[in-house]
C-alpha cells in the first residue's frame, strides 16, 4: 500500500524520527525540563518545557483529585478550586478566568495608585485551564495557547486518528479574529496593523511580518494589560515606553477583552488524548503533527519528544539542529519585544516552549490516586488545591 493510503486513509504518520532528535540533546539543555509519566483518575499524563526567554513566561500547573484533575498554562496566575455546590459547568469556568481577571487587575490598580509600580500596566498573560470531572472535560482559553483532542474513530483496520482542536486561539493572524475586532471597533479602521519584524544587529534587514493589536500585542484576548483596557493607566502613566507601543489616542472602551473560549464534551471511549500546549509550540508545530506524534510513541517521555520535535523544527527553519541550539544562551528580553531577536540567542529559534499530555483511559476498578499538584517550575509535589475541593465537600 502507498504511504499517501497509510497516511490519509489510516492517519499513520511520518514518525517523528526523520528530524533526528534525542533525549540526550534535550537532558543536557540547561533550560529544559521534564517529567515522566504519573497517574491521574482516568489516565496519565506528562509535561516538558523548554525556556527561551530572560525569565520563563509560561507556566503550567496540573492538579490530581480522586476523581477530577486541572489543568492550566498560563503566566504566574491560578484560580482557585473551589466546591461551587459540588457542580463543574461552562459558566463556572467563564466565572473562574474571570476571578483571575478581576483579581490581576486590582493587584495592578493597587500598584498603579499607592505603590508607583506603573509598569504593571503593560503586564499581560494568556490563561489555558481544563477541568476533567465526572466524566466531563471543560476547556476554557484566553491567548493564544491550544488544547487540542485526538480521538479513534471507526473499526478494525479503518481505525484512524482524528484531532480536534477545542478552543479557538486569539491570534490577529487569523481572519476570524480580524473579523470579530471589526465588529467590536467599527469606527477604528487601524485597530489591528501589520508590523514588520526587523534584526536586532541589522535593523534595514526585514525578516518577515507580523499582524498585531495597535502593535503592541499579538492576541485580542488576555489576563492583564491594564494599558490598553482602562483609561487611567493609558493617560496618568510616567513611564516611558517606546513610541511604537505608545496608545496615541484616548479610548471609551476597551481594546482588548479577557473574555474566554470556553467547550464542553463528554468523554467517550474512543477518546484517546489532550495536548496542551503553550502558544511557543504552536509557532512550530500543526494540531495534526503532534497528535500523530503522541498516537505513535509510547506514552513515557511523550511530552519530551513533543518539545524536541518542536524546538528541532525551529531550529531547522534558520539552518541549526536542537544540538546547536542548546549552546545558545537565553534572551535578555521578554517575549512580544518584535524584531529584537537574533541568532545569538535562544528566542530567534523558539519562544518559551510548555507541553503537557493527558492519556485518557477507563479507569481501574478501585483505584484512587492520591491528590498531588505539579508545576512547571521544578516539578516538586506541592500543597494541591484539591485539598481544599475534598475538605470542603466532607464539611
Amino acid at each position: 500500500m502507498s504511504l499517501f493510503l497509510k497516511y490519509t486513509l489510516f492517519g499513520i504518520p511520518i514518525p517523528y524520527k526523520i528530524y533526528r532528535v534525542t533525549s540526550e540533546t534535550f537532558n543536557n539543555d540547561p533550560f529544559a525540563r521534564s517529567m515522566r509519566l504519573d497517574r491521574h483518575y482516568c489516565g496519565e499524563f506528562s509535561m516538558a518545557a523548554v525556556q527561551s526567554n530572560k525569565d520563563m513566561e509560561d507556566h503550567s500547573h496540573v492538579d490530581v483529585g480522586h476523581d477530577a484533575l486541572f489543568v492550566g498554562i498560563y503566566d504566574g496566575f491560578k484560580g482557585r478550586i473551589t466546591e461551587n455546590d459540588n457542580n463543574m459547568t461552562v459558566t463556572i469556568l467563564r466565572e473562574v478566568v474571570e476571578e483571575i481577571e478581576n483579581r490581576f487587575m486590582e493587584f495592578a490598580r493597587s500598584s498603579f495608585e499607592h505603590q508607583h509600580q506603573q509598569q504593571i500596566g503593560l503586564v499581560s498573560s494568556g490563561c489555558l485551564i481544563c477541568f476533567i470531572w465526572r466524566g466531563t472535560l471543560y476547556v476554557a482559553n484566553v491567548g493564544d495557547s491550544r488544547a487540542v483532542l485526538g480521538s479513534r474513530k471507526g473499526v478494525g483496520p479503518f481505525k484512524r486518528l482524528c484531532v480536534k482542536q477545542m478552543v479557538r486561539v486569539h491570534s490577529c493572524e487569523n481572519s476570524d479574529i480580524k473579523k470579530e475586532l471589526r465588529t467590536w471597533h467599527p469606527d477604528d479602521n487601524l485597530i489591528y496593523e501589520l508590523n514588520e519584524l526587523r534584526d536586532e544587529a541589522h535593523s534595514h534587514i526585514c525578516k518577515g511580518q507580523i499582524w498585531t493589536m495597535k502593535g503592541l500585542i499579538q492576541t485580542s484576548r488576555c489576563i492583564g494589560y491594564a494599558y490598553m483596557k482602562k483609561v487611567p493607566f493609558t493617560q496618568r502613566r510616567t513611564f516611558k515606553i517606546p513610541m511604537g507601543e505608545q496608545v496615541v489616542s484616548a479610548f471609551t472602551r476597551p481594546w482588548l477583552t479577557s473574555e474566554p473560549e470556553v467547550y464542553s464534551r463528554v468523554l467517550k471511549d474512543t477518546d484517546r488524548f489532550v495536548i496542551f500546549g503553550s502558544s511557543g509550540f504552536w509557532k512550530l508545530m500543526s494540531n495534526e503533527l503532534a497528535a500523530r506524534i503522541v498516537n505513535t510513541n509510547p506514552r513515557d517521555n511523550v511530552a519530551k519528544i513533543l518539545v524536541m520535535v518542536a524546538i528541532e523544527k525551529g531550529a531547522n527553519k534558520k539552518g541549526k539542529k536542537y544540538s546547536d541550539v542548546i549552546e545558545i544562551p537565553k534572551g535578555s528580553g521578554v517575549s512580544g519585544d518584535f524584531g529584537c531577536a537574533h541568532e545569538r540567542i535562544r528566542p530567534f529559534y523558539h519562544d518559551d516552549i510548555t507541553v503537557i499530555v493527558v492519556f485518557l483511559d477507563k479507569r481501574p476498578i478501585g483505584v484512587r490516586p492520591e491528590i498531588k499538584s505539579y508545576t512547571c517550575n521544578d516539578y516538586a509535589d506541592l500543597p494541591s488545591e484539591f485539598t481544599h475541593f475534598y475538605h470542603n465537600k466532607n464539611v
